[in-house]
């Protein structure tokens, strides 16, 4: 499961988009706008040696990727006549304000000697071996950036939302149930030890004595269980679909479906409306029953069959 495209060298990558945000980064001469920098220097971004391969391919992807933002940490370098100038140490990528990626010049960046290390989540997820894709060739670097440095898909998201909800859902019948459980006890025990030769009815009992609070916590967080393990059961035996809201569109996902359906207000089926409905203007964190889940304001589960009961 993926949560984040790429979630490494964090404090790097909070400093880089507010260099570009606050305009403090600065840009080569020899590159697109796109491409910034943590230095005050305008000048070009050179080769490190004749087969350095950054500076064509940061050309290439600035080019070829005008919405992505290209953060490069410079190192210094001095020709033969002792002039300063700068090559490449490590690139960061930005998705819009998505980190998703950093390509650097491995663990050999003085020479190069190795090629371009490609690091992100997703190559991570299919090595055995290591953590970054390495090459020296510039086809390949443009493919490698190609099929893995992407902002997170809908699926993606969809994926990761299922897997916050299953665990949110587990984790409150679990506390639900140890709140229930340690009711269930003091009621027990109370009503063993001081109610057993009891003539009158328990509640009345109860209340003559100032201990009603036992008998609404036991019939609170029974009926609070109730609805959460009613959630639950729904989820775990996948009878229910997880929505996204982006913006002005809701996305439906079952889990297992390839690609998640786009709706928008006006075109979704009654029932998912009145679910939503209900789930917008509650916490998050909430369960509805008869409903679903709300993970977040913008994430939802519902139940394949709404099942709401409405007073007359």
């Amino acid at each position: 499961m993926l949560t984040e495209v790429y979630s490494r060298d964090s404090y790097v990558v909070a400093n880089a988009k507010d260099d570009i945000k606050n305009g403090d980064a600065s840009n080569f001469s020899n590159m697109p706008r796109n491409i910034y920098h943590n230095r005050n220097d305008t000048g070009p971004l050179k080769q490190k040696h004749h087969r350095d391969i950054a500076p064509a391919l940061l050309s290439h992807l600035g080019h070829r990727y005008p919405d992505y933002s290209f953060y490069v940490k410079t190192h210094t370098r001095y020709n033969e006549k002792n002039e300063e100038y700068m090559t490449m140490r490590n690139i960061y990528v930005l998705d819009g304000d998505e980190p998703v990626g950093c390509i650097s010049g491995g663990e050999a960046y003085s020479n190069n000697a190795n090629g371009l290390e490609f690091t992100n989540n997703r190559i991570n997820r299919v090595l055995k071996r290591g953590s970054a894709k390495k090459t020296a060739k510039l086809s390949t670097a443009k493919s490698l950036f190609a099929q893995y440095f992407y902002g997170m898909t809908i699926r993606e998201h969809m994926e990761a939302m299922a897997s916050n909800v299953s665990y949110e859902v587990n984790n409150s019948s679990y506390q639900l149930r140890k709140e229930h459980d340690a009711a269930r006890s003091k009621l027990t025990d109370y009503i063993k030890t001081e109610v057993a030769r009891a003539n009158e009815t328990v509640l009345k009992f109860l209340k003559d004595m100032g201990k009603a609070d036992l008998i609404d916590a036991f019939h609170h967080t029974q009926n609070e269980l109730q609805v959460v393990k009613n959630i639950e059961d729904v989820v775990h035996k996948r009878n229910g679909y997880y929505v996204l809201l982006k913006e002005d569109e809701y996305f439906k996902w079952h889990q297992g479906e390839t690609t998640p359906k786009r709706f928008k207000r006006d075109e979704m089926p009654s029932d998912m409306r009145m679910a939503l409905g209900l789930l917008k203007i509650a916490d998050k964190g909430t369960f509805v029953d008869g409903a679903g889940f709300k993970l977040a304001d913008d994430k939802f589960f519902i139940r394949n069959e709404v099942q709401l009961d409405f007073d007359c």
